[in-house]
This record gives C-alpha cells, sequence and structure tokens, in this order.
C-alpha cells in the first residue's frame, strides 16, 4: 500500500513514485509499464495514473510508442553523450558564475555536504554519496542565479539522476575517493575565487562522469551489469 499526505494530488503521488522506480533502476529500462498493473500497486485511479505518465513522457523518462504502449525510456551511450555534453557546459558555466557569489553560508553548506560524502564513501554507502555530491551541485546552482542555465538544468535533472545511478550502482569500477577528490578539487578552487578554474575542474568531473557511464552502459548491453543495488 502507498501512503502519501493529503497534500499530495493522486498524480503527484504516481508521478513520484514511478519516477523513483526509474530512477533506481527497479523499473528496468525498455520495461512497458502496464496502466492497471501501475493503478493497483500504486491504488490510484487511471486519469491521475496517466496524468503523471504525461509529465514522464515530458522529462523523457518513459515513452509512449505508436502502438499506444508506455515504456521506460531505453539507455544508451548516445544520449548518455548528449545528456552529459549539455551538462557539462551548462554546470561549467553555473559554477563559474557561483565563485564570485557564493556567501559564507554556501560556502558551510558546501563543506557540509563534502564532509556526508566523504563519511558515505568510507562506509561504501553509494546511495548517500550520490545523494550529498546531487546536493553540492545545487548549492552551485542556486548561487550562480543563472535563472536560464538552471531551467535547463532542472529539465534534464531525472535524466541526470538516472545516469548517476547507472555510474555508480552499476559500473563495477566505480571509484568513491575519485569522485569525493574531485568534489573537494572544486571547493579549494571556489575558496581561492578562480572561476576559470573552478569551470575547468567542473567540466572535467562530468567528462569522467560521462565516461564512467558509458563503460557501465557497455557491460549491459553486454548483459554483465545493470543489476539492482542490494
Amino acid at each position: 500500500m502507498v501512503r502519501y499526505s493529503r497534500r499530495l494530488s493522486a498524480s503527484d503521488v504516481a508521478y513520484d513514485f514511478i519516477r523513483k522506480k526509474i530512477i533506481k533502476l527497479e523499473y528496468a529500462p525498455s520495461t512497458h509499464l502496464v496502466e492497471e498493473q501501475l493503478s493497483k500497486e500504486i491504488e490510484v485511479s487511471r486519469t491521475p495514473l496517466r496524468q503523471a505518465l504525461y509529465r514522464l513522457e515530458l522529462e523523457q523518462l518513459v515513452l509512449k510508442q505508436p502502438n499506444g504502449r508506455i515504456i521506460v525510456t531505453p539507455i544508451t551511450p548516445t544520449e548518455a553523450g548528449d545528456v552529459f555534453k549539455v551538462r557539462e557546459v551548462l554546470e561549467g558555466l553555473v559554477a563559474k558564475e557561483a565563485t564570485e557569489k557564493l556567501s559564507e553560508q554556501d560556502f558551510h553548506k558546501l563543506e557540509e555536504a563534502l564532509v556526508l560524502m566523504k563519511m558515505a564513501a568510507e562506509k561504501d554507502r553509494k546511495e548517500d554519496l550520490v545523494k550529498h555530491g546531487a546536493q553540492f551541485h545545487e548549492i552551485l546552482q542556486t548561487a550562480s542565479a543563472n535563472e536560464v542555465a538552471n531551467q535547463f538544468l532542472n529539465q534534464l535533472k531525472s535524466r541526470i539522476a538516472r545516469y548517476r545511478r547507472i555510474s555508480s550502482y552499476a559500473n563495477p569500477t566505480y571509484e568513491p575517493d575519485v569522485v569525493v577528490q574531485e568534489h573537494i578539487q572544486i571547493f579549494n578552487l571556489l575558496q581561492k575565487g578562480q572561476k576559470d578554474e573552478v569551470e575547468k575542474a567542473m567540466r572535467a568531473h562530468i567528462r569522467r562522469s560521462l565516461q564512467s557511464t558509458i563503460e557501465t552502459l557497455e557491460l549491459y548491453v553486454k548483459g554483465v551489469a545493470l543489476e539492482k543495488d542490494k
């Protein structure tokens, strides 16, 4: 039984439920989503369920086929490359612009995120590492105050989250310490106010993330990886 706050509409509940399942790879890429089964699982009627699926289609997490079937959007190295190349440019830009705008409170939040990332890496808690790493990036986005860049990044947010999951959970060669060190490097450059170097470091970090993702997708194609985290 799915429990939810009365503040959320049935459509919101269905959207959140399905989105999390897709991002966590519990609904695998190309999985056929059957409305009747989803309606029973989430305990919502067909109308709000269809509204939720439409939102997910706009975010390109689900795909409506010509025959009307709805599937979880497949993942490919090509799409990963497209998403990460756009992300690299935008996140490099917002990190650069945030450099001169970060407040003491922002630096405190960034440092706190780093501490939590280190703890997660030491204890091999991948979910926490991904969570706090995402928070680090979001702090920079907000501080940049670049509404246009943030709008585009928010549109990509769900797709980025799914690929983050892939590159961390499903990659047998994933190196948590490398991820932490890259964020520490960015933090140190932010403290020095070296905005051009901040941009370079952020873009390098995302390029490495793309390479990790593509390596994992190649394993997936061979049927070796992308097993659900236990």
